[in-house]
This record gives structure tokens, C-alpha cells and sequence, in this order.
């Protein structure tokens, strides 16, 4: 395991991420685009699928340095169409005549369609302010460059060439010289009452109702216009402030796949749907209901594994910490891809863990305990069990497939170890809870590889507001970064990881600013992040131990120090990665110890 390297960690510098400085506000998501071009065909977002990107210039016919511009454009389109990159442009202009218009625009001959945004709704979710801008979104809408198109910034076409490439660029977000976008079109929509069926349904169902369902985590259902008109001050109050949908990464720092974000329209649909008396409209204008997965999200695994007996969960203020060995009844041994936990009681499942043991350890331990399981945690100065991690669940979590062709080996013989965190309810509970298994159909090419940032040294005074601890890592190989998963209890405030290449550049990872424990995920990045050999990883995350903490379990505060209940704290941050050669494996040797 890696928890040996913490004292080699703390050698290395320990310098907070200059955050503030690098991370711009963030821009998108893109969700809506339905534009014309000059023949009056309409564009939409399902063009998108399958691209590695979508380049969206927002330009006006008659703007400044068209020519330089226009040849740009060209070189542009040149190297990156043929490798699928689309390129759209956006005219921010208000509507006028659509022949007029059209042939001011054919003058200039540019190699991509033109839209025409005369109510602002693309630029408005893009947040543009300025013309001549590019836009670089993935096909989920997400942005990944905002900025300049000419060549005296070299931000669009770095970015263009990571995509190409399969990877993640570093998130840009740089001011534009050009002049303000004009005053938006008057709009008829605006004056277009907002019903649920024809407006709000859509919302609610693409955004919220994976954990707002029956039979889902969400504590009521939101498929229905009975189920939102009732909560609709509520749905308002949490959207407006940021706590729904439960999505904490900082967008101006990473994109991430399964990102719960609103756009700007859908708040300001949701939000003069309530103002305006919450009608519910005409049944014809309601969609069809998406088809939610039933039971497995991944679809049917090759081996489901259930807790043999059912652990039983007694009222009381602490945590508990308790372990379960599942054998593999399997003749052989297996390539896993993906693993998707089913919490049996969600009532007192806080979050799981799984592992795997090859060496019948845990098997022994659970034998040895008259109870279901065995103690997950072997003491305060252990802070993991002994076992290589093959994933986990947190409320919330969307299962994914290892990347193709990677995942785990398990050796034939082995236990599978589920580790479950359990939170008591006020009475007693029991829980039974199950692990389904997916297998490769081939050979692996390659397994993944991980290790962990973390400490046990935590000192955090009654009253500190803002205690840092910050940790490195160095890079041993060059890698592609692929998930990141921070862990601490209710003390935490933020987050930041970061990474300093070898050239000094410092790259923002993930920037949690609102860490809510109950609220935890594994952050799967849109595209790996490449990351040569001597980078240096700084965690650094942020305490506050004061009375005006809501969220501080303790009255009064007190001194905390590590330590696995809920009142204590970790800080902990693990990473799953490729190495780009078979020889980065020697600097990797195990497993990683949590995740695929």
C-alpha cells in the first residue's frame, strides 16, 4: 500500500495553491443551442455526440481584425476538422432581415455554418461578453477554453491538441479584446407562460430525478408535477443557493464526466416558473419520461455478491466501521471493469468501500467474530484495511466502466471485502447490502494504478477558522490521471489539488469550496490529465473548528485529531491513474487502494 510514503511525503514543498489567482469564474454548461443558420436549418446539441470537441466563435460580420481572424479560421478548421472537431459560428447580433443578414455573412466565406443568437441564449450559458471569442466545449456541453482566437494566444489551440489527443486540457478562461455583444433581441418567449409539462419536466427529469425517484436516495420524488408544485419554493431556495444539485467541484478547475450543473436557462426557467404561479400546462406538451435503469445501472453484473448475513445497527451517537469478506465463487480468475454497490439500508449506509483480499486475511478475521463481519478499521494509526481497493459508493455515485481495456485483476480464490460506514438512525436497523461484479470480455491491456495523499498528523485547535493542511506527492512516471477522490469529515471547508509540471506551470486540478461530507464523490475527469514525470501533487485542504461552523459536531468546539468517527477528521486524497509505459508499473508496484 502507499500509506508507508506519508513521511516522504512531507518532504517534498508544501506550498498552497495559488487558486484565486488561476481559476477563473467558470463558464456553461452549454445545454441548449437551437439555432439557425443562414438556410434556416436549425442546430442542436445532439449533433455534438461522438466529437472530441465543439469550437463555438462568437463573432459579428463587421468586427475588427476580420481578415487576420478569418485566416486563422481557416488553419483552425484545416488541422482539426479532419479529426473530428466541429467548429460553429455564433452571431450575437439582434435579428434582422434573414436575407440581409445571410449575405453579409456569405461575404466572408468562413468554413463553418453561422447561427444567428439574437436572444443571447448561447452566449448568455457561455458567458461571453465580448466579440471576437472561442468557445471549446465537450459534447456535454461542458467548457474546457474560453478566450481569444487569434494566434497571439496560443490557450485555443493548446487546448484543441490535448482534445485530439484524448486528453483534458488545463481549464482557460482569458479576456478577450474585441468590443462588448450587442443589446439583446426583445424576446416573445419572455412573455410565453412556463409550465411544468412544457418546461420544467424536462428539468427536473435530466437533472435531478437519477436520485430523486422512488427507490433512490433523494428523501421525495421529482417526477411528477404534484411531487415539484408542492416543493416549488423549496426546489427555488436550494437552487438558487447552490446546494442542488450536489455537485461542489469548481468548474473553472476541472470538468468531470456525470457533473450534476444547472445551466443558466434552466435557472431561469425553474425560477419564473415558481414566480409566475407554477402551472402546470396542457398534458400533450408533457415529453416522455426518460427510462431510468431499474435495479442495476450498468445493466445485469456477471456476479452479484450479498452480505451472507445482515449486519444490525444499534441507536447511539457513534459511527461504526464494519467490514464483510464476500468470497468470489469463481473457478479462474477474472479482468473486473466495473463494480456497482447497492446500499441494502440507506438509512444508516453513509458510504462504502470495497477491496480485495488474495491472502484469506479477511476471511479469518470474520470467522474469528461471533458478529456479521469483522472491525473495518484496525486502529487509530492504521488507516485503511490491509487490502488493494477496487471501488466505492458515496449517494449520488453514477458506476462507470474502467477506461477500454483496463481494470483489475482478481485471482482466483480471492475475497471480495466490503467496507461500510454506518450511521445510526435512532432505533435499530439492519442492513444486507450487495456488490455486482462486471467482467472483461478479453484480455486486459493494462491494470490501473493509484496511490494516496493522506496523514494521521492533524492538529486542529477549538476556534481555528481556517486550518490548511497541506501535502505533496511527487510524479514517478509519467501518467494520465483519470479520478480523484477526497475524503474528510464535517470539519472540512475546501479542497484544492493542484499540480506544478516540471516547467514550474501550475495546473488546478479540483477546487472543492463547499466540502459537505454528507456530499462526497469520486471525480472522474472528462478526459484523462497527462502528467509527466516530476510533477509535484499539492493537497491542501481548509478546516474550520469554530463555533460559526454550522456543520461542526461539536458544542463547544474542541481540539480534533485524526480519527476514524465522524467527530474526528481525515484528510485524504487518492488518485487513480495509467502509467503511459509498462515500465511506469515499477514505481507503482500495488494496486490502488481505493476506486478502479
Amino acid at each position: 500500500m502507499f500509506w508507508w510514503a506519508i513521511a516522504w511525503f512531507q518532504q517534498l514543498p508544501r506550498v498552497e495553491p495559488p487558486f484565486e489567482r488561476l481559476v477563473g469564474p467558470g463558464a456553461g454548461p452549454i445545454k441548449e443551442l437551437d439555432l439557425p443558420d443562414a438556410s434556416g436549418r436549425i442546430h442542436t446539441i445532439a449533433e455534438w455526440a461522438g466529437k472530441p470537441a465543439v469550437v463555438l466563435a462568437f463573432l459579428v460580420p463587421d468586427g475588427p481584425e476580420r481578415r487576420e481572424l478569418d485566416a486563422e479560421f481557416h488553419q483552425l478548421v484545416g488541422r482539426f476538422a479532419p479529426k473530428g472537431v466541429s467548429f460553429l459560428g455564433v452571431d450575437p447580433m439582434p435579428a434582422i432581415d434573414p436575407e440581409r443578414w445571410a449575405r453579409r455573412w456569405s461575404e466572408r466565406a468562413l468554413p463553418f455554418p453561422i447561427l444567428l443568437d439574437a436572444r443571447h441564449r448561447v452566449a448568455r450559458q457561455a458567458g461571453i461578453a465580448s466579440t471576437p471569442t472561442a468557445v471549446v466545449v465537450l459534447p456535454d456541453g461542458q467548457v474546457v477554453y474560453r478566450g481569444p482566437i487569434d494566434r497571439r494566444s496560443r490557450g485555443l489551440r493548446d487546448a484543441l491538441s490535448a482534445l485530439e489527443n484524448g486528453l483534458l486540457p488545463t481549464i482557460t478562461e482569458e479576456p478577450s479584446r474585441g468590443q462588448p455583444i450587442p443589446p439583446m433581441a426583445a424576446s416573445p418567449d419572455l412573455d410565453r407562460p412556463i409550465t411544468f409539462n412544457k418546461d420544467v419536466a424536462p428539468i427536473l427529469w435530466n437533472n435531478c430525478a437519477r436520485c430523486h425517484r422512488p427507490g433512490e436516495v433523494g428523501p421525495f420524488s421529482l417526477l411528477t408535477y404534484r411531487d415539484a408544485a408542492k416543493r416549488a419554493s423549496f426546489l427555488l431556495e436550494v437552487i438558487e443557493s447552490g446546494q442542488m444539485p450536489p455537485w461542489k467541484a469548481h468548474p473553472g478547475a476541472g470538468v468531470f464526466l456525470d457533473a450534476a450543473r444547472l445551466s443558466i436557462l434552466e435557472k431561469e426557467t425553474l425560477a419564473r416558473w415558481v414566480e409566475t404561479g407554477c402551472a402546470e400546462g396542457d398534458p400533450a406538451d408533457l415529453p416522455p419520461r426518460p427510462g431510468f435503469p431499474e435495479g442495476w445501472s450498468l445493466g445485469p453484473p456477471d456476479l452479484i455478491l450479498t452480505m451472507p448475513r445482515p449486519w444490525e445497527q444499534h441507536p447511539g451517537k457513534f459511527d461504526t466501521y464494519r467490514a464483510f469478506a464476500l468470497p468470489m465463487p469463481t473457478d479462474r480468475d477474472v479482468a473486473l471493469t466495473a463494480v456497482e454497490f447497492h446500499p441494502g439500508n440507506r438509512k444508516i449506509v453513509h458510504h462504502s468501500r470495497l477491496h480485495v483480499d488474495e491472502t484469506g486475511d479477511a476471511r479469518r478475521r470474520e470467522e474469528s467474530d461471533p458478529a456479521p463481519g469483522f472491525a473495518g478499521w484496525r486502529g487509530r494509526n492504521i488507516m485503511e484495511l490491509p487490502y488493494p481497493g477496487i471501488g466505492g459508493w458515496t449517494p449520488g455515485l453514477t458506476p462507470r466502466h474502467s477506461p477500454e481495456g483496463s481494470g483489475r485483476i482478481i485471482r482466483r480464490g480471492s475475497d471480495v471485502v466490503l467496507q461500510v460506514h454506518y450511521h445510526p438512525s435512532g432505533k435499530v436497523e439492519t442492513d444486507q447490502s450487495s456488490v455486482g461484479l462486471y467482467f472483461a470480455r478479453g484480455p486486459l491491456a493494462r491494470p490501473m494504478a493509484g496511490l494516496s495523499i493522506s496523514t494521521d498528523r492533524i492538529h486542529i485547535p477549538a476556534g481555528a477558522k481556517r486550518q490548511p493542511l497541506i501535502q505533496a506527492a511527487r510524479v514517478k512516471a509519467d501518467i494520465r490521471l483519470y479520478t480523484v477522490v477526497p475524503h474528510a469529515h464535517y470539519l472540512c471547508r475546501e479542497f484544492r489539488l493542484s499540480a506544478t509540471l516540471p516547467d514550474g506551470t501550475v495546473q488546478p486540478l479540483l477546487w472543492i469550496t463547499d466540502w459537505d461530507f454528507d456530499w462526497q464523490d469520486q471525480y472522474r475527469f472528462a478526459r484523462p490529465v497527462r502528467l509527466p514525470k516530476d510533477t509535484i501533487l499539492t493537497f491542501a485542504a481548509y478546516f474550520d473548528n469554530s463555533e460559526e461552523n454550522p456543520r461542526n459536531p461539536n458544542h463547544p468546539p474542541r481540539l480534533v485529531r485524526y480519527g476514524i468517527q465522524s467527530q474526528d477528521e481525515m484528510c485524504a486524497c487518492h488518485l487513480e491513474f495509467l502509467p503511459e509505459e509498462s515500465s511506469g508499473y515499477a514505481e507503482y508496484p500495488n494496486k490502488s487502494p481505493f476506486g478502479m
